[in-house]
């Protein structure tokens, strides 16, 4: 079957508004808390890291299922009214998320906005500033190509307006990178490496 490159599987990805008083005494106006997101797992219960496909699909019927490239072994997912793109997995019939992304501030490629929030407080109105204020420095940092490809950007040359920064869990199986354009936090995406290597990325071929 047809593999595509790692670059190609790039997917996408709140707010809690305080609660306050209106002139005159008025009762608190309660908001919908943000949904939280765990950094390299998702969000428990709702979308995550090795989640079952038709799991998620119970708790979203309405996502569009679509195989990756042709491929019976790995399909996108796109809950668009939850802000929520997935890629799932597996041997066919036994499919698990292995790249969950989050859509948190403005809409993209039909990706409502959603309140979700990473549980350090990255969301809708964080700046660069802030992730490297809560993560540190990323293991990795690469840009856009007009068409979506990824690159690093070259010394001394200005950034790209959109950039993906990349931190890694401990042992480094699970990246999470955070998409910021120009300087707002615009996305969050989580990516399990060895299966999207194993059903995602094609193998270089062997020399003779």
């Amino acid at each position: 079957m047809r593999r595509a490159p790692l670059s190609a599987i790039a997917v996408l990805l709140a707010f809690a508004v305080p609660v306050g008083s209106r002139a005159g005494g008025d009762a608190p106006k309660q908001e919908r808390p943000a949904v939280t997101i765990e950094l390299h797992i998702g969000v428990p219960g709702l979308a995550f890291i090795g989640q079952p496909l038709q799991e998620f699909l119970k708790k979203f019927p309405k996502a569009k299922v679509t195989p990756f490239s042709g491929q019976d072994d790995a399909v996108t997912v796109k809950a668009n009214e939850a802000g929520i793109s997935c890629i799932a997995v597996g041997h066919p019939g036994e499919l698990k998320l292995a790249s969950v992304g989050f859509n948190l501030d403005g809409g993209y490629e039909g990706m409502a906005e959603v309140d979700y929030r990473t549980r350090e407080g990255i969301g809708k109105g964080s700046t660069v500033n802030d992730l490297l204020g809560v993560y540190g420095k990323p293991v990795d940092i690469l840009g856009e190509r007009p068409r979506g490809a990824l690159r690093r950007p070259k010394p001394g040359a200005d950034p790209p307006a959109r950039q993906k920064y990349q931190y890694a869990n401990t042992d480094g199986t699970v990246r999470t990178y955070f998409l910021v354009d120009t300087s707002r936090v615009t996305q969050v995406v989580i990516n399990d490496l060895h299966p999207l290597e194993d059903h995602i990325v094609k193998a270089a071929p062997k020399k003779n």
